[in-house]
């Protein structure tokens, strides 16, 4: 299982909540989360930010999150950032130790 921390900033929370409104609008959440291989596809508000984003991916294998990167809504999310100015800073981990 792999997760990606995905954390999307923006310059303001105008345009955080539009990029996060439009991504909503267009399904993107409820197409992704429908994926093979995706166990978990959600964003959080974090409480110290009004301007960042945060979503936490968690994928099967790499090769299901490489295949999430080449359907529609996946270009979509693209556009979206371009349109909002979001620039992402992603996480990758592969381990996940339970105690």
């Amino acid at each position: 299982m792999t997760n990606y921390y995905v954390t999307y900033r923006t310059d303001s929370k105008e345009a955080r909540d539009g990029y996060f409104k439009e991504v909503k609008e267009n399904g993107i959440i409820e197409k992704s989360r429908a994926e093979e291989g995706c166990v978990r596809y959600a964003y959080f508000y974090p409480a110290d930010s009004d301007t960042d984003l945060f979503l936490w991916e968690q994928w099967e294998s790499r090769d299901a999150q490489k295949k999430h990167t080449q359907q529609p809504h996946f270009a979509v999310l693209g556009t979206l950032k371009e349109k909002y100015n979001v620039k992402a800073e992603i996480v990758i981990e592969d381990q996940i130790v339970e105690k």
